[in-house]
């Protein structure tokens, strides 16, 4: 169920606001130190190229804005972090990693707040920060230097003759990356043997994977599949189609002789552009609209959309921020696109809907960041079905983040905590008829879900 391409765009605009005259894009040098103006905003992650929508009302969030354009040696740009909460503790932390963010629009109001539209930039890690007389918080940041995704070398492969000799063992062992390559080299090198004792002994030893952790930079464990870059299937709706698509897909692959030391399966865990067609080949599964075909071919930029879209909660979204390494970036998100199937409620674990029911309602995707009219920022993931919520009060289209629509609040129904809201139209052309917005920062971390499945 989708809207016209008009209307979706204008669910991802910024109302009165106007381009900044005289706006240079400009990329900061990477590993430079520098002061910025900062916002900590809670429940929010910026990741490089998403949209960032603002109303500041309070005067020293205005007077951040004022001087960041003001700046000549990094012009309309401020540091975005996020504030969380500390576990049993009522005070809030920052986050050490954020990203800088580009000012594009700006409004101003007769009663003296703004509005604002930014773009995500650059990732940065924060040294300290203190406050101005204004009460302006400034940050000393480092920007993170990021390196350029590397293919494989083509020259490190050759293709085998045809041979009814060879054989490729599609039953080769998982092997866990917490074991060194050294150790893992006989197994490795079994995949491309032809019908040796040491290839038929290794089809039939088996390894257990275990669970993703979250954990940036941590090694994780993959299987053989999570390697290999597949066209992506229509007919693909679940999970057996998807491993017997795969399966057949890359029986059909030419067999490849190994010029290097270590076998092909084993540099496409970390060709960030084997594993970008993989996590878009899963992402597909979810979401077939907008097309993310164009990003494929920039691995770094996939990784950071798919990270800014996963309907996943605030805490894995920072932490696949701070990630470094493209490749391990792809990876961790394709962990996370095959094991996490289900949304439910932060506090109780309730089930709340599937990623089956995600709905893209804006052009920016499912995950949309939009603002109140009081300044609250509130990441939404939109969906078509939701289950176990609660409706309180009427609807209402005051301050509606989607023309055309009227929105209601949802709450859990096993817990009372505020969830998100019920959309349903009030105009008879509108499609689909209602959806509900669902505050990621209200979603249970994935860490959770997956302890207390393993409780159970």
């Amino acid at each position: 169920m989708m809207l016209t391409a008009c209307s979706k765009c204008l669910f991802a605009c910024h109302s009165d606001v106007d381009d900044i005259p005289g706006r240079k894009a400009t990329l900061l040098d990477a590993g430079s130190i520098l002061t910025l103006p900062m916002l900590f905003l809670h429940g929010v992650v910026l990741f490089p190229g998403a949209t960032l929508p603002l109303k500041l009302i309070e005067a020293r969030f205005v007077a951040a804005v004022e001087k960041a354009l003001r700046r000549d040696d990094a012009p309309d740009t401020i540091g975005v972090v996020l504030m969380h909460g500390r576990p049993n503790h009522r005070n809030y932390a920052n986050a050490s990693v954020g990203t800088t963010a580009e000012i594009r629009q700006l409004g101003r109001s007769d009663d003296g707040s703004i509005n604002v539209k930014a773009r995500g930039q650059q990732r940065f890690r924060l040294i300290r920060y203190w406050s101005d007389v204004d009460g302006v918080v400034w940050g000393e940041v480092q920007i993170i230097e990021e390196d350029p995704p590397l293919r494989t070398p083509r020259g490190a492969f050759a293709q085998l003759a045809a041979s009814r000799s060879c054989r490729l063992h599609t039953s080769s062992p998982v092997m866990s990356l917490d074991v060194s390559p050294m150790k893992q080299q006989g197994h490795m090198d079994s995949g491309l043997d032809c019908d040796t004792p040491s290839a038929s002994d290794s089809s039939s030893q088996s390894s257990n994977s275990t669970k993703p952790s979250g954990q940036s930079g941590e090694n994780t464990n993959m299987d053989e599949e999570d390697y290999i870059c597949s066209t992506p299937s229509s007919s693909r709706t679940d999970t057996k189609h998807q491993h017997q698509y795969n399966a057949a897909n890359y029986s059909k692959k030419p067999l490849q002789a190994s010029l290097a030391f270590w076998p092909q399966w084993a540099y496409e865990m970390y060709d960030p552009y084997s594993l970008a067609c993989r996590a878009a080949d899963l992402w597909r599964l979810i979401i077939k609209t907008p097309s993310i075909d164009e990003l494929v071919k920039k691995p770094d930029l996939l990784s950071f959309y798919i990270g800014n879209q996963l309907p996943v909660s605030e805490p894995v979204r920072q932490k696949l921020l701070e990630i470094n390494g493209v490749s391990y970036r792809l990876r961790r998100e394709i962990q996370l696109l095959k094991a996490c199937d289900l949304i439910k409620c932060g506090y109780c674990k309730s089930e709340i809907a599937k990623h089956s029911d995600v709905v893209v309602m804006s052009s920016d995707g499912p995950l949309g960041t939009y603002v109140n009219n009081h300044g609250y920022v509130h990441a939404t993931i939109t969906v078509n079905n939701a289950m176990g919520l609660a409706l309180e009060g009427d609807p209402t289209e005051e301050h509606s983040w989607f023309p055309g629509y009227a929105w209601t609040i949802a709450s859990c129904a096993s817990c009372g905590s505020n969830i998100g809201w019920l959309f349903s139209t009030t105009k008879r052309h509108l499609h689909p008829k209602s959806f509900w917005g669902i505050r990621s920062s209200q979603i249970a971390d994935v860490v959770d879900v997956e302890q207390q499945q393993e409780e159970e």
